[in-house]
């Protein structure tokens, strides 16, 4: 038998191998209205908080990955889809319509 190739484990391996070991911490108290922002920040950012915190840090300049309101947006698409799923795994669509919409979803985000 064949190994199935799974490329999105190979490139968690590639990333993984490019990671440098972080065995420093600094510990920082912040409140939780500040916690809630920095989060908030680091999310629209496409960031972890660690990672938003270490390039803010060293300087790097950081930007929303989003906007807020296209955020939002993608959050309701997200839902959306969510739901449909659920909608679909119990039966009530058929498939072809759900795949050619989700085809034009890819091409509406990609643009």
């Amino acid at each position: 038998m064949e190994k199935e190739i799974r490329p999105h484990i190979e490139a968690r391996k590639a990333d993984a191998a490019k990671r440098e070991n972080k065995g420093k911490m600094i510990p920082v108290r912040v409140t939780e209205q500040e916690h809630q922002a920095i989060k908030a920040n680091a999310i629209l950012a496409g960031l972890s908080v660690s990672e938003y915190l270490r390039k803010l840090g060293t300087g790097h300049a950081v930007q929303a990955r989003f906007e807020k309101e296209e955020k939002r947006n993608l959050q309701g698409i997200g839902t959306n889809l969510n739901q449909l799923a659920a909608y679909a795994n119990k039966g009530f669509f058929n498939e072809k319509p759900l795949i050619e919409v989700l085809e034009q979803l890819k091409k509406i985000l990609k643009s």
